[in-house]
């Protein structure tokens, strides 16, 4: 079993148990509400520590590429087609990209533009 989900389920355990301790002892109330806020802190720490990382092969890459679309190489705009309606932002606004006006869609990442 992944160990964010773990600690998930840990989680709500511990939750149950402030919870608990809040309604049926009130006079560990507090000592409830401590254990709830540094449970919190310590969730979070593991969470961090346990997060998922790019594999070792993938940052070692040496293909010269840029993970951002918007560094790609653009192609020739593409026509509008005679329709009024065109795009006037001047960039992608899904990559970034330099969008000559009139463009429908993006020539670096293919995605349909909006039009206003």
């Amino acid at each position: 079993m992944n160990g964010r989900v773990v600690l998930s389920l840990v989680g709500l355990g511990v939750i149950a148990l402030a919870f608990f301790l809040i309604y049926e002892y009130p006079p560990y109330a507090t000592d409830a509400f401590f254990l709830l806020v540094g449970w919190m802190v310590v969730n979070f720490a593991l969470l961090y520590a346990l997060r998922p990382r790019a594999s070792s092969a993938l940052t070692n890459s040496s293909t010269g590429t840029s993970p951002f679309p918007s560094q790609a190489p653009a192609g020739p705009p593409l026509s509008n087609g005679g329709s009024t309606m065109s795009s006037s932002v001047g960039f992608c606004i899904y990559c970034a990209a330099p969008v000559a006006p009139g463009t429908r869609a993006c020539p670096a990442c293919g995605h349909v533009l909006p039009q206003w």
